[in-house]
């Protein structure tokens, strides 16, 4: 599960307040799909714009082009500066694919969003990137976030040629997951803070910029060809959280290396692992987790698997369980290390038992399921549970 409101998300909901101001309308304007009248956005960010396309037939899913400097152009900028960014309930695997020379990356990404009438929507946008100078890379943005408080970006708005996409320029700074073209792949997972415990804004390392967690996904997808590069990465900044909420962030690459990135007591932690949820994963110190007073969920453990584990506190015990015992299947023992190699069909349907229906927690339902391929850059996702519907995004 996942609750992807980071600090770039209280900017943005902002910004749509005071600079989204419309153009002159005696300018020649003539919008492809939906008006974006934004007086900041760039030539390069309208013609991106202009590239945005339905993929499924409810409008929970669309792609674009993300062809534009969202690192020097001065109002993304501002929204960093401003914001202490600047300089610029999920679960997620690794494994081989079947003839073991692809790492495939797979994640369910839990997240309930509800209409201004309370109906369940969502809003995804399949972003391909590539900024001067760094990698390119594809991923998942949720746009739902873009205007949470309104309500705006709910299924089925980007294309009813009224609704104004501006804010669509930002989409590289709310993406959930994705993977570059070196085969760095990079998931945000919710994390719960124990009560007492101080959240991890409190990192000041004298020295560090500070930025979010979604912003430092963004970097790595940007500049990193393996894990070490993006630990080292992660390392020359402070890290800062979002209304007392914290996240980690699962790094995997080409050659099969996997991490979770965790800042806990005002520090970072690297640990290595091939399955995570939405508990800590470089601590054992699991309790049954509450919310108001109420048991949402009991500790559940394994004991005696291939691969050891902790289990930290959080959520999420039953889904990483079952990925593992489902992992236990499909381990390679003629390897001299743990691996696993299965088809991409078949982690798909490991993400589709670790799925969550809608329930009352905001982070209990699965938007979307997405297995990422190293070997051809590219990624599978299905809507909605409905898996009988496969898209296929490629990073050309």
């Amino acid at each position: 599960m996942i609750a992807i409101i980071v600090v770039v998300v209280v900017a943005i909901v902002l910004l749509a307040s005071y600079l989204v101001s419309q153009r002159d309308h005696d300018e020649p304007y003539d919008p492809v799909v939906n008006p974006h009248e934004a007086e900041w956005l760039t030539d390069e960010m309208n013609a991106s714009l202009e590239t945005l396309e339905r993929i499924d037939d409810d409008g929970y899913m669309y792609e674009m082009d993300c062809d534009y400097d969202y690192y020097n152009n001065p109002t993304l900028l501002k929204i960093m500066e401003e914001y202490g960014i600047y300089d610029a309930g999920c679960s997620a695997f690794v494994t081989f694919n079947e003839a073991g020379d692809s790492v495939l990356t797979a994640r369910n990404y839990d997240y309930k969003h509800t209409t201004p009438e309370g109906e369940i929507t969502g809003l995804n946008v399949a972003i391909h990137c590539s900024p001067e100078g760094k990698y390119r890379s594809i991923g998942i943005a949720d746009a739902y976030w873009l205007d949470y408080e309104k309500g705006t970006f709910c299924s089925g708005v980007l294309d009813d040629e009224t609704t104004d996409i501006s804010l669509l320029a930002l989409l590289p700074y709310v993406c959930m997951d994705g993977i570059n073209e070196k085969g760095v792949s990079v998931s945000i997972l919710k994390l719960d803070i124990k009560e007492g415990e101080e959240p991890v804004y409190i990192q000041k390392v004298e020295g560090k910029t500070t930025i979010g967690h979604s912003v430092l996904m963004r970097y790595i997808l940007d500049s990193c060809a393996s894990v070490g590069e993006a630990v080292a990465l992660a390392e020359e900044y402070n890290i800062v959280g979002a209304f007392g909420m914290n996240f980690h962030i699962f790094v995997t690459d080409a050659n099969g290396d996997s991490v979770v990135l965790e800042w806990r007591y005002g520090k970072m932690y690297v640990t290595d692992v091939n399955v995570v949820s939405n508990f800590y994963s470089g601590f054992d110190d699991a309790e049954d987790y509450y919310k108001n007073g109420v048991l949402v969920e009991n500790v559940v453990r394994l004991d005696s698997t291939v691969k050891e584990y902790r289990y930290g506190f959080g959520h999420g015990y039953h889904r990483l369980t079952g990925i593992v015992s489902a992992l236990e299947r499909y381990i390679d023992f003629t390897e001299d290390e743990y691996i696993t190699k299965m088809t991409k069909s078949q982690a798909m349907h490991i993400l589709s038992v670790a799925a969550q229906d809608p329930g009352t927690e905001a982070t209990s339902m699965t938007q979307y399921s997405v297995v990422y391929d190293t070997k051809n850059c590219s990624a599978v996702v299905c809507m909605h549970q409905d898996y009988d519907s496969v898209y296929t995004i490629t990073l050309d």
